[in-house]
């Protein structure tokens, strides 16, 4: 007759390994998770729930109030040829006509291509194109300096001002102007003559 403790020793070690043999083989623990497959805890691995945002941070743009915007026949800071077609003493502003300025040799050319014939621009140092008819008034700054031809010294603002209103009226072309523009503002007037002078 067999030893019964033996023989319940063996039962228990053949349930212990089966037990272990269908765990490896995928089969269902006492905890209801696959070994090595177990889901962590939720309190040990936190699931992120910030958005992703741009790795390249945000520039502010600044608003459209603090960058001022220059009228669209504003005139950049430079010299330009320009007839004057405007002078106003009290407001101290002068109106000028931009225009295109071609001199000696360079002068002929283009006036041909306009249709002035040879015998009337053979003789003239100057050619003016006036192709757009834009007038621009412009403030006179309070030291501007204004020259005429075969005047040496250079008036105030106020005597500048009234002189060149009166070498502009009534409008010629035989005189044209050098305006230098500063900010906006008229700081120098040059008179020019646009015909031969003899």
């Amino acid at each position: 007759m067999k030893n019964p403790i033996v023989s319940v020793a063996a039962v228990l070690a053949l349930g212990v390994g089966l037990t272990g043999v269908h765990a490896l083989a995928g089969g269902p623990s006492s905890s209801g998770t696959e070994p090595g497959l177990a889901a962590p805890s939720a309190s040990t691995r936190p699931i992120a729930t910030a958005a992703v945002t741009s790795a390249t941070p945000l520039t502010p743009r600044p608003s459209s109030a603090a960058r001022p915007t220059l009228h669209p026949t504003a005139l950049a800071d430079g010299t330009y040829p320009a007839y004057v077609r405007g002078v106003d003493v009290q407001r101290a502003t002068i109106t000028v006509d931009v225009v295109q300025v071609f001199v000696g040799a360079a002068a002929h050319q283009p006036a041909i291509e306009d249709g002035a014939a040879w015998e009337d621009v053979r003789f003239d140092p100057v050619y003016i194109r006036n192709e757009n008819p834009l007038l621009r008034t412009l403030p006179v700054a309070r030291e501007v300096k204004i020259k005429f031809i075969g005047v040496c010294m250079e008036p105030n603002r106020r005597v500048g001002l009234t002189e060149l209103r009166k070498e502009t009226t009534p409008f010629t072309t035989t005189f044209y102007y050098e305006v230098s523009v500063i900010g906006g503002s008229i700081e120098g007037v040059q008179q020019l003559i646009a015909v031969a002078a003899c």
